[in-house]
C-alpha cells in the first residue's frame, strides 16, 4: 500500500491507498471541487459541514447506482430463466 498526502479545502491529511498517486490526486481535487461548490451554495457553512453534505451527496449516487444496478441484473436473470425454461 502506498502513502501520499493530499490537500483538500486548505487540509492536508496523509492517505494510505491501493491506487495511483494520479488518481488519488485526482480524486482529492473532485472532492475539493465539490466541497468549495457547496461552500458557494451555502455561504458561511463550515468546511466540515459542506464535507459531510458531499458525503451525502456522492453517497446518494452510489445507492442509486447500486439500486439500478440490482434491477438490471434482476432483469438479465428473469429474461434468462425465461429462456432456459423454453428450452427446457
Amino acid at each position: 500500500m502506498a502513502v501520499d498526502r493530499v490537500k483538500i479545502s486548505g487540509y492536508e491529511m496523509q492517505v494510505r491507498h491501493d491506487t495511483t498517486q494520479e488518481r488519488l490526486t485526482r480524486l482529492a481535487s473532485w472532492i475539493e471541487k465539490l466541497v468549495r461548490e457547496k461552500k458557494e451554495k451555502y455561504g458561511n457553512m463550515s468546511v466540515t459541514r459542506c464535507a459531510l453534505l458531499v458525503a451525502l451527496d456522492l453517497a446518494d449516487k452510489l445507492d442509486e447506482q447500486d439500486d439500478h444496478l440490482k434491477e438490471e441484473i434482476a432483469c438479465k436473470l428473469r429474461r434468462l430463466i425465461g429462456e432456459i425454461n423454453e428450452v427446457i
